[in-house]
């Protein structure tokens, strides 16, 4: 008798007698992934606080869970994603967040000037055009991790790997969305640029402790913490590069 992948509950039926969870969950393939968006993006429901919450403390264990087939708990990656973008969008509108401020630049060398307001337009350009290029940011990103896992000698596949960059860079949003939330009310371009600096660094470290979480534990230590910084930076360079790709081609 098969059991539930979610809690091990023995399986009669269609779904489990204890979570609910539907007895035919397999591994994720491209096709799956792509068959469970349109519910992903149209539903909310309970796991948006479980993701976060799991996601912040354990996100490389939490991953794993729900790659083996633990989902019941979980909030989709793609929603999550989604739902952390809107937020983003939202809290960088409501705190009208600019990385300069007008007395600044008054004071400024006028090129020196240029370059910080041509940055800041570039930032708020990406800001409304997230939809389309994470298009772009999620394959690519996609597409380097896959091949470090393939390094490390990790078994995930494509769209496994793609589960991992949704929920990481899900997380990271929401954290930035935070950080912008309790400094974005600070009109002072040094502070802003300065809180903006921090945030990569948190961001790359985030992604780095994932990977740090997901490579196997028999390889030594110090191995598995250089590939993840390494990891965690070309992540970070992937999507830089991908925004100011699209920036260049439609921008």
């Amino acid at each position: 008798m098969t059991s539930c992948k979610n809690c091990n509950e023995p399986l009669v039926g269609k779904y489990c007698s204890n979570c609910g969870q539907s007895a035919g969950v397999q591994r994720i393939s491209i096709s799956t992934l792509l068959h469970d968006l349109p519910h992903a993006v149209f539903h909310i429901d309970k796991g948006i606080l479980f993701n976060f919450a799991q996601l912040l403390k354990r996100p490389g264990r939490a991953i794993e869970d729900y790659l083996s087939g633990k989902r019941k708990s979980f909030f989709h990656p793609a929603s999550y994603l989604v739902l952390a973008l809107v937020l983003n969008y939202l809290v960088v509108k409501i705190t009208n967040l600019h990385f300069f401020d007008v007395n600044e630049l008054k004071s400024m060398d006028p090129l020196a000037a240029r370059v910080i307001t041509d940055y800041d337009a570039m930032q708020w350009w990406f800001l409304e055009h997230t939809y389309i290029y994470i298009l772009l940011a999620i394959p690519a990103s996609s597409f380097f991790l896959f091949l470090l896992f393939k390094g490390m000698k990790q078994s995930f596949n494509v769209a496994e790997t793609a589960v991992v960059v949704l929920f990481a860079i899900a997380e990271g949003v929401l954290i930035q969305s935070f950080i912008y939330l309790v400094f974005g009310w600070i009109h002072s371009g040094p502070f802003i640029r300065t809180v903006e600096s921090c945030n990569l660094v948190i961001l790359i470290l985030y992604a780095s402790y994932v990977l740090f979480q997901l490579f196997t534990p028999s390889r030594p230590m110090w191995v598995r913490l250089i590939v993840s910084l390494f990891g965690g930076f070309g992540l970070a360079a992937v999507w830089v590069a991908s925004a100011y790709l699209l920036y260049l081609i439609i921008g």
